[in-house]
């Protein structure tokens, strides 16, 4: 669905003269690229804003894209199923946030994840070429960060700011999720 609207629109931006035709596929994907950014962004925002939970979103989002930059993860196959995809984990996350508060189990699951992110982080799609040299970058700036929100999900829960730091804390449990989803047996292939 995303693929075909995504073709339509670079050929009439073609016909119409705005675009010349010398790379059809580069447009077509750059617009593909647009529409799974500007899509899951636009819902999740009408959800928040429907919700109260602005900024929550807000922290999510940053949090989300900031791991998930330098951590790697799970790659949907189609960009319509990406597109559903990243939705549904996004509200997921955001209406987690809201009801649950910092605990044990949150506490437990958040080292697994920051061990599992840490060890095995970056998770790169075999699609995307990156050197020893970026793995080595991205892993080491990824340990930074997860250091960094750590001491932050411990300073908002000393300042009773649950939601923040419950926040965060399922973010970086959805990251390790998202691993979890590379290494099973039928996408281990995919991803190194």
């Amino acid at each position: 669905m995303v693929e075909n609207l995504s073709r339509h629109i670079t050929l009439r931006l073609i016909k119409s003269g705005i675009l010349k035709d010398d790379d059809i596929e580069l447009y077509i994907y750059a617009i593909q690229y647009l529409f799974l950014i500007i899509n899951p962004t636009i819902i999740f925002t009408i959800y928040c804003i429907a919700t109260d939970n602005t900024l929550i979103g807000l922290i999510e989002v940053l949090v989300f894209l900031l791991i998930r930059k330098y951590s790697g993860g799970y790659h949907c196959q189609s960009s319509t199923v990406c597109l559903v995809f990243s939705v549904i984990v996004l509200i997921t996350m955001a209406w987690l946030s809201s009801v649950l508060k910092p605990s044990l189990f949150l506490f437990i699951a958040l080292i697994i994840a920051d061990v599992e992110l840490v060890i095995k982080g970056p998770i790169i799609s075999i699609n995307h070429s990156v050197s020893d040299t970026e793995k080595k970058y991205y892993h080491r700036y990824l340990a930074t960060i997860l250091l960094l929100l750590n001491i932050l999900i411990v300073i908002t829960s000393l300042w009773h700011l649950y939601h923040i730091s419950s926040c965060i804390s399922i973010v970086i449990i959805f990251c390790f999720l998202l691993h979890i989803l590379c290494i099973t047996k039928k996408n281990r292939k995919l991803y190194y």
